[in-house]
């Protein structure tokens, strides 16, 4: 599965493997400023867990600065706290993560991905069309017959924090400007996580460096 280390993946992640699925978690570093804090934490997801039907993280590398070079996701200049989460947008994000998954599908002999874009998901490569298009081209190109399970797509933020409120999610990093391991409280991604745990009426155990209102 594609899995980021962000809370809805860790949540589905664990999800999968407490139903006995053979979990291959695949992590695409693509050269955005959080990948390396995101991948040491969603190590520590996982050895939390202790489960043994998760193999470890497989790193995939599909660098893109030479098309990013001047994006937010690069620069820094991260969408503020009360930006709309259309503004989190990478074009061809989903795209390029799961054409480097479907390679590694392909080697492993793998017959699924599986990935967790939500409801409130604005953009246009985390539709249903996208994902059975995907499908399509996949089987065309490389003759494999690979499904994109996205279980999630029909909840909210607050939902999945539901569902995974025994697990260890201040082990996930949902940041866009994290500052060292604390998130830093006032992009767009932390207003998200904020306002999941309200809405779940969960505790919030995540550290931010800033906490806006």
């Amino acid at each position: 599965m594609l899995a980021s280390g962000g809370l809805d993946s860790s949540v589905l992640l664990a999800e999968l493997a407490r139903k006995g699925c053979h979990v291959f978690p695949v992590y695409v570093r693509a050269g955005l400023r959080w990948e390396r804090v995101e991948v040491a934490i969603l190590r520590k997801f996982i050895a939390a867990l202790r489960r043994d039907n998760i193999e470890p993280v497989a790193v995939l590398e599909f660098p893109t600065l030479d098309i990013t070079r001047d994006h937010w996701s690069v620069t820094g200049k991260v969408p503020g706290y009360r930006a709309a989460l259309a503004s989190n947008y990478i074009p061809g994000r989903n795209l390029g993560l799961l054409t480097k998954a479907a390679m590694f599908c392909a080697r492993n002999r793998i017959g699924e991905i599986a990935m967790a874009p939500l409801h409130s998901n604005p953009f246009p490569d985390a539709r249903p069309e996208f994902f059975r298009a995907f499908e399509r081209a996949v089987k065309l190109g490389m003759e494999l017959p690979l499904r994109v399970l996205t279980p999630f797509e029909g909840l909210e933020k607050s939902d999945v924090i539901r569902k995974g409120r025994a697990l260890p999610l201040e082990l996930t990093l949902s940041c866009a400007n994290p500052r060292g391991s604390l998130h830093c409280g006032s992009c767009t991604k932390c207003a998200e996580r904020v306002q999941g745990f309200r809405a779940a009426h969960i505790a919030d155990p995540t550290r931010y460096a800033r906490k806006s209102l």
